[in-house]
C-alpha cells in the first residue's frame, strides 16, 4: 500500500536514491539539492510503501511575468517513482495531492516539462502554455495547468525558473 506525506530532512538520502534510479543519472538529484540549498522549494512530498520512500515530487516557485502583471506559478520538477514501483499510481497520487496544496497556498498555475500522454491526464495541456515564453524547444512537452481558472487566458508572459534549473529564455 502506498501512502503519501510531506518530505522530511531525514528523507533526503532516500529521495536522492529514488531520483538516481528513476532518471538513470544524477541531474535531477543535483537539481533537487540545489533548489533546497537556494531555498527555492515550495514543498516536497514523498510516496512510501511500508517504511521505504518510493516516490517524490517537488514544486518550486515559477513566476510568469509580463509588463502588466505576474502570475504566481509553480514548476513541477521533478516527479520520480522508483522503477520497481512505477505504474502503481504513486506518481499520480503525488500530483493529485500536490495540486490542491498549491492552490490553497495561492499558486495560480503549474508548469511542467514532460510526456504529454502522462501529464494531460491530470489537466496539464500544451495549449494552456502556448503563449508563455520559455527556454525549451517548441513542442507539446511544455505544459501548464491553471489552478485559478482563466489566469493564463490570453496571457503573454515569461516563465522565470529558479537559478538551480540553469536555464535562460
Amino acid at each position: 500500500m502506498i501512502s503519501l506525506r510531506p518530505a522530511l530532512q531525514a528523507d533526503h538520502q532516500a529521495i536522492r536514491d529514488v531520483l538516481l534510479q528513476a532518471f538513470n543519472g544524477p541531474a535531477e538529484a543535483a537539481l533537487v539539492e540545489a533548489l533546497r540549498a537556494a531555498g527555492d522549494v515550495l514543498f516536497e512530498l514523498v510516496a512510501e510503501c511500508g517504511d521505504r520512500v518510493v516516490g517524490h515530487i517537488l514544486h518550486s516557485p515559477l513566476p510568469i511575468v509580463s509588463a502588466s502583471r505576474t502570475v504566481r506559478a509553480a514548476a513541477l520538477a521533478p516527479l520520480a517513482v522508483h522503477p520497481d514501483f512505477q505504474r502503481r499510481g504513486a506518481g499520480g497520487a503525488l500530483i493529485h495531492m500536490s495540486l490542491p496544496m498549491l492552490a490553497h497556498s495561492g499558486i495560480e498555475a503549474v508548469v511542467v516539462v514532460g510526456e504529454p500522454s502522462y501529464y494531460c491526464r491530470f489537466g496539464f495541456s500544451p495549449e494552456a502554455a502556448a503563449l508563455l515564453l520559455h527556454p525549451f524547444p517548441p513542442g507539446p512537452h511544455f505544459m501548464a495547468l491553471e489552478l485559478s481558472p482563466g489566469c493564463l487566458n490570453e496571457f503573454h508572459g515569461e516563465v522565470r525558473y529558479a537559478a538551480a534549473f540553469e536555464l535562460s529564455s
